[in-house]
Parts: C-alpha cells; sequence; structure tokens
C-alpha cells in the first residue's frame, strides 16, 4: 500500500514535470516568432501613448537598447502564452476532477482567456491614456519629462498584466459558487472585504495616485457583482 502510494506521488511528480516542460516550450516558441517583431511592438505601444503625453524615452544604462528588446518580447510571449498555461494547469488538475467538474472548470478557463485580453485591452486604451494624461497635467508645463525606456516599459507592461488578472474575478467567482466552495449569500455579505481588497490589488499592480487605483479597483469590483449575479448555485440532488 504504501509502494503504490509513493507511486501515485512520483506518477504526479514526472505529470507535473511533463505540464511544466510544455509550458516552458510554449513559451520559448512565443518568444521567438515575437521577437523578430519587438520594434513594431514597440513603436506601436509607445506611439500610441504618445498620443497622450510628451514624455521623451531615453537609455540611461549602455546596455538598454538590448536589453529592451528582450524584455518586451518575454512580457509579451508570456501574455500569449497565458491560455496555453491555464490549459496545462487545469490538464495537470483533471484526473482528480469529476466529469462535471472539468466541463464547469474548462468552460470558464475559455472565459477567462477572453476576459484576460479583454482587461488588457480596457487598460492599454482607456486606463493607460488617461494615466499618463493625469500625470502630464498635474506638473508645470515647463518640465520636459524625461524616463528611462526599460522603466517605462515595465510600467507598461506591469499595469497590462494586472488588469489581465483583475479581469479574471467573475469567472472565479463563477467557479467558486458552482463548484459549492462558496455560496452566493456568503459572498454578498462580503462585499465591504471584496471592495476593500480591490483597491489594495489596485494599490499593487497601479501607480500610487487615485485615479489610476480607482480605474482599476472600480472595474473590479463590478465584474465581482457580475460574477455573482450570473452564477447559479448547484442545487442538491
Amino acid at each position: 500500500m504504501k509502494k503504490k502510494k509513493m507511486s501515485n506521488i512520483g506518477d504526479h511528480f514526472v505529470e507535473l514535470r511533463r505540464r511544466l516542460l510544455y509550458m516552458v516550450i510554449f513559451f520559448i516558441l512565443s518568444f521567438l516568432c515575437i521577437y523578430p517583431f519587438n520594434n513594431f511592438f514597440f513603436e506601436t505601444i509607445t506611439g500610441y501613448l504618445n498620443n497622450f503625453t510628451s514624455i521623451q524615452l531615453i537609455a540611461v544604462e549602455v546596455a538598454s537598447p538590448f536589453i529592451v528588446p528582450l524584455k518586451l518580447s518575454a512580457y509579451l510571449a508570456a501574455m500569449a502564452s497565458m491560455p496555453f498555461w491555464l490549459y496545462q494547469v487545469l490538464k495537470y488538475m483533471s484526473p482528480g476532477l469529476y466529469p462535471n467538474e472539468k466541463s464547469i472548470i474548462f468552460t470558464r478557463a475559455i472565459f477567462g482567456a477572453i476576459l484576460f485580453f479583454l482587461g488588457i485591452t480596457f487598460c492599454f486604451l482607456v486606463v493607460l491614456p488617461n494615466v499618463l494624461n493625469f500625470f502630464q497635467s498635474v506638473g508645470p508645463e515647463s518640465i520636459t519629462v524625461s524616463t528611462d525606456i526599460s522603466n517605462f516599459l515595465s510600467f507598461v507592461l506591469t499595469i497590462l498584466i494586472g488588469f489581465g488578472i483583475a479581469f479574471q474575478v467573475p469567472v472565479f467567482v463563477n467557479a467558486l459558487i458552482l463548484l459549492n466552495i462558496i455560496g452566493k449569500k456568503k459572498l454578498k455579505d462580503y462585499r465591504g472585504v471584496v471592495l476593500v481588497i480591490c483597491f489594495v490589488f489596485g494599490m499593487l499592480f497601479t501607480p500610487p495616485d487615485v485615479i489610476s487605483q480607482f480605474l482599476m479597483a472600480v472595474p473590479m469590483y463590478l465584474l465581482f457583482e457580475i460574477g455573482i449575479i450570473f452564477s447559479n448555485e448547484k442545487k442538491e440532488a
């Protein structure tokens, strides 16, 4: 019995290693596909955002012109890999799930991938322009803002990924309710706590200003409410 248990643990580690290997390979392939076009992506991102700010991008470090394309390609490859990574995590978990639970989780995974990219799109088109415009408007007009290209890129991409994660809230809420982990009434009782968590999340993934935190926390909380509204508790047989 003990030998069989150890064998099962060993099988789990082998399967985990296999899934992690798939995830790494997919990331590397995504990186190799994106890297040749890194200049296009960089010009697209900075060109659009320059419409809302007059920040001058400079390379402070000697290696920045080399590191920045690698960093941009890595971030974009990670974004492109998110749905595949989620799929691999679910495939690893699936042997321990009932058929109905597999159906629930895999269906929500598809919506999660869609919402992830919707969150990135919302951030890029709505949040970042407003944040950059706010920073530009509060300072004296005589000041010319120059920032390191690497820091600017990290700033933009971190917020984008943060919004992608924040938009997973309705999927997470829906799965919790459908799997009977927590009921709708209980979630409603924790509304105040959830609102605080949303603002804390906004503080972690956005600049230290009220506007950007508000632009993340409010949609995140609204998505929480949407998740409750469109979720039905599984009835006992």
